[in-house]
């Protein structure tokens, strides 16, 4: 500890620029005129970094969750298809209505296995889940409001600068 002029006591810094002995109270370097105060900006405390790990495993099971979702409206169309066969006798609708609802419900199949498939992928850190997540969140923009806002979230979380490189770091680890 060192006297300041005034006589009371304070702790000696050194310049962060220059290695001048400043005292505890003083802002700027007597010698090259460097704030003391910009050095000591506090560090980013831990628990606001944003915990990566935790964001790729809820987009993984919003993919899960989704693709549950989106099979509903085949299950419906599956269900119709065969009641609409039952309800109506052959000759009183065109041949081509029941096969049509068979193939459309058909279709909606690959999409949630898609979803589904990515969802599992990510919470594996497969290097294909990225990709494939992102090719899926972009067509999961037009579906409002919750596609949307889980396209958007699965851009945030893998195309991020630190998302991007802490997925990768785990899916080389894995």
């Amino acid at each position: 500890m060192a006297k300041s002029e005034s006589g009371n006591e304070g702790k000696e810094m050194l310049c962060a620029q220059c290695g001048n002995n400043m005292e505890s109270g003083e802002r700027y370097c007597s010698k090259c005129g460097k704030d003391s105060y910009a050095v000591q900006a506090p560090a980013v405390p831990r628990s606001a970094a944003t915990n990566w790990d935790t964001h790729v495993k809820i987009l993984g099971w919003g993919l899960i969750v989704g693709a549950f979702l989106v099979v509903i409206p085949s299950a419906i169309f599956f269900g119709f298809f065969g009641m609409f066969s039952h309800i109506f006798p052959a000759p009183r609708h065109p041949f081509f209505i029941v096969p049509m609802f068979g193939l459309f419900s058909l279709l909606f199949l690959p999409v949630p296995i898609g979803i589904a498939a990515a969802g599992i992928g990510l919470l594996k850190y497969r290097d294909w889940a990225r990709v494939l997540t992102l090719i899926l969140a972009g067509f999961m923009l037009v579906a409002f409001p919750f596609g949307t806002a889980l396209g958007i979230y699965a851009f945030w979380v893998l195309l991020s600068t630190d998302g991007s490189s802490s997925y990768k770091s785990h899916a080389t680890a894995s």
